[in-house]
């Protein structure tokens, strides 16, 4: 005789016993772990897990400054620009009135 699996649709109701929910918490995290571990993160002690906090603290200001240099970097480039366009009117109406 062939067993089927009915999987629960969307708005049904599924009751997990303790056990299969501690039990799906281990795989869970065991899979996480080791999908960690594939892009380079350890987290199998708890030393492992306070570097890759600071790797990522680290990553964060990295980018926190970057962002902060690229708007001083535009600004100025848009003070260059507006200042050289009221630079050009000027002389313009300068010559204009022959001064």
């Amino acid at each position: 005789m062939m067993m089927i699996e009915v999987l629960p649709t969307v708005g049904d109701v599924v009751t997990i016993s303790r056990k299969d929910l501690d039990d799906l918490r281990d795989i869970v995290r065991a899979a996480v772990r080791e999908e960690l571990y594939a892009v380079g993160l350890r987290a199998d002690e708890p030393a492992h897990v306070d570097e890759a906090r600071e790797d990522f603290r680290f990553v964060r200001r990295w980018r926190k400054a970057m962002e902060s240099a690229a708007s001083k970097v535009g600004m100025t480039v848009l003070v260059l620009v507006v200042g050289g366009a009221v630079s050009v009117v000027v002389l313009g109406f300068k010559t204009a009135l022959g001064r």
